[in-house]
């Protein structure tokens, strides 16, 4: 920084500038303003400051050390949160002012000069006196205008490929196949669609709530249901309230769709090992010492293809939707199902059979259960009409093919449901811990209300990610 005392002019250049002790603030208090402004006080805060330093005046150069104390300290910082363009987070600092209480610098220059640069110590305090709450207020406004999107960029584009199970390369299941390939780049776009509205009570934030993937850049073709009931019934207590529209899952299942990543092919080679028999037409055998299987289930396959594998290619056959209601959420599915079968013979494995052809038509519930760390869900499959197209089989028809369905409920559905439960904690965990959390079920939306706690040391962890000082 420039000096000028008694007709000298000058720099001060200091370096290795730290902190020898700090004390923070008796009173630390944070209030909305409306319509947009978060006021920040900070009451009676010390600071205590080490620095080497050069000062140059031509011809003369001083160097040395210093020791610097500041004591009560009172900072106002009014800031007004805005929306950019793209749907960030940000923030303009409209108003800083700083009172000190007291300061003092003490100055320890060292060679041939060193004492009558002393003599300027009353002169350097009063000086620096002055000038430190504008200093502070340069530095704190450059601090929160800088920083403030990156602090929220954690909430307005959330990863979730990180929260579904991993697949190992070598791995053949054929679950954590599709699980992974669904997940691959999947985020929640929650950019800011309104400015943020500031009461004296409260802050409230409306957000774009899709789940998007990384390697697409089509637009979801259609807009939630209006969340009607939201604003009919009083709020509780509680410190924060989430609204969750089926939206946000239905925009999911319309990309996943468009991007064929809801396919999915079953064959023995990706069951895991105590499924792979179910897949037979013949149980026991030599492969498979079990008496469950496809053709047990369906004896009439079992004795036109003896000595077989079957497979299976289900086929999305219509766009999946999930709704919510007052029961909880729904989610409905529409699969076309090919099934073929395959000899176990090697030497006539390539001669493949189409032998049936049917639709499903199934619903599945979701249920949500708060708890004080994380949102659970679990995943119910409760309804599953089977309609037959073609039949290579005589004698088949849709009673016969709904004997498969344990493939379903006792295969396909849990390990889905893990996945959904594992993945809906991803905003809250390690983060937020909840306290008394409350859900309620709406026509189109669900709300949770709850008192919580931060988590010290992720938030910590957030704040050393995203500040630049």
């Amino acid at each position: 920084m420039p000096f000028s005392q008694i007709g000298i002019n000058g720099i001060v250049n200091l370096k290795n500038l730290h902190v020898k002790n700090y004390r923070p603030p008796q009173v630390s208090v944070l209030n909305f303003l409306p319509p947009r402004h978060v006021v920040l006080g900070l009451e009676n805060l010390d600071i205590g400051l080490g620095s080497d330093f050069t000062a140059n005046a031509v011809p003369i150069v001083v160097e040395g050390n210093l020791i610097g104390t500041i004591s009560g300290m009172t900072v106002a910082l009014t800031t007004e949160l805005l929306t950019d363009v793209t749907g960030k987070m940000n923030a303009v600092v409209r108003n800083c002012s700083a009172l000190i209480a007291n300061s003092h610098i003490t100055i320890n220059p060292t060679g041939p000069m060193g004492i009558f640069v002393k003599t300027f110590e009353p002169m350097i305090n009063d000086s620096v006196r002055q000038r430190i709450p504008e200093i502070f207020c340069s530095r704190l406004q450059n601090l929160v205008e800088k920083n403030i999107s990156k602090l929220f960029e954690f909430i307005t584009k959330i990863n979730l490929e990180d929260y579904f199970p991993k697949m190992d390369k070598s791995e053949r299941d054929v679950m954590n196949m599709f699980i992974s390939h669904l997940a691959k780049g999947m985020y929640v776009d929650n950019r800011m669609i309104t400015q943020p509205l500031l009461t004296m009570d409260y802050i409230e934030t409306n957000h774009q709530g899709e789940i998007q993937f990384e390697s697409l850049s089509e637009p979801t073709p259609f807009y939630p249901r209006p969340m009607e009931q939201m604003f009919r019934e009083p709020l509780s207590d509680h410190m924060a309230h989430f609204y969750v529209s089926d939206h946000l899952l239905n925009s999911m299942l319309y990309h996943a769709y468009q991007d064929n990543r809801l396919a999915l092919k079953i064959n023995e080679s990706n069951l895991p090992k105590e499924m792979k028999s179910f897949v037979s037409t013949q149980c026991p055998s030599k492969k498979h010492q079990t008496f469950v299987c496809v053709g047990y289930l369906i004896p009439e396959i079992g004795k036109l293809y003896p000595d077989s594998t079957t497979s299976f290619a289900i086929l999305p056959h219509g766009l999946p939707y999930v709704m919510f209601n007052r029961d909880g959420m729904a989610v409905e599915i529409k699969n076309r199902i090919l099934t073929y079968a395959i000899p176990d013979d090697p030497a006539q494995s390539r001669n493949r059979s189409q032998i049936l052809v049917f639709s499903i038509n199934g619903q599945a519930d979701i249920t949500f259960s708060p708890t004080s760390e994380s949102l659970n869900a679990r995943m119910n499959l409760n309804r599953f009409n089977v309609r037959l197209h073609r039949s290579a089989v005589r004698g088949i028809d849709e009673t016969s093919i709904a004997r498969l369905s344990p493939l379903s409920k006792t295969f396909i559905a849990p390990r889905l449901s893990a996945a959904v439960e594992k993945a809906a904690r991803f905003p809250l965990q390690d983060t937020i811990k909840f306290i008394n959390p409350v859900i309620k079920n709406y026509d189109g939306f669900i709300s949770l209300s709850t008192d919580f706690q931060l988590e010290k040391n992720k938030i910590e962890s957030i704040v050393r990610k995203s500040i630049e000082f």
